[in-house]
């Protein structure tokens, strides 16, 4: 499928229960690529779930004759428009915080809040190097996602989390000597508790040996 470069501000027009549909049949024939799956929102379907945004990209196919690239819309306009149409839309979320509302919640032993004063040696890093690998994976992709477990900050909490990622350097902060100049090729950008899981694991992982691990545990 070809991407049209017609910037659309929104679902494009013309899309309809029948197509979104056709895309579904088309999405179970082929698979859905790796980074265009969602990590919240899932459309239901014959008790088989569906990334909304991906699905709503190839109904253009059969509304318009074009797929929609990733930016033309979020996750949020996207479940809404399906909602819209008659599809049942999943929120994984939603389900995650009602099981976290029903957790028993216990008080803290110590006294919270008070200041504390430590003296410490501060290692720096030039956060130039991220920000240019943000706007280099937004110009080839369109979006910010993990490349570990395919998250996104933009699909997860919409306009609040646009342009929102952490970027991961392959070489610990430890390792530098002070005049080494770390290079975009040494980053990645990865979800915030994925980065965490980078900088715990003993030894340390890649972010490919993470994403096996993930996938191993879903």
């Amino acid at each position: 499928m070809n991407n049209s470069s017609k910037p659309y501000k929104g679902i494009p027009n013309g899309i309809s229960f029948n197509h979104v549909v056709q895309a579904i049949q088309f999405i179970d024939k082929n698979s859905i690529p790796k980074r265009r799956n969602s990590t919240r929102y899932f459309l239901k379907f014959n008790e088989k779930l569906y990334p909304p945004k991906y699905t709503l990209s190839t109904s253009n196919v059969y509304a318009n004759k074009s797929e929609c690239l990733p930016s033309y819309f979020n996750v949020i306009q996207a479940k809404d428009f399906l909602i819209r149409l008659g599809f049942e839309i999943i929120d994984l979320g939603a389900e995650l915080k009602s099981n976290y509302l029903h957790t028993e919640i216990i008080e803290s032993n110590n006294p919270e809040g008070r200041k504390i004063y430590k003296l410490h040696r501060r290692l720096e890093r030039d956060s130039s190097i991220g920000k240019s690998l943000k706007k280099k994976v937004i110009k080839e992709t369109g979006e910010l996602k993990c490349m570990a477990c395919n998250f996104s900050f933009l699909d997860f909490y919409g306009d609040i989390g646009n342009g929102f990622i952490e970027a991961h350097h392959l070489i610990p902060v430890s390792e530098l000597n002070g005049i080494t100049k770390t290079k975009i090729k040494d980053m990645v950008l990865v979800y915030s508790n994925c980065h965490r899981m980078l900088h715990e694991s003993k030894p340390l992982l890649s972010t490919n040996q993470l994403s096996d691990l993930i996938r191993r545990q879903q």
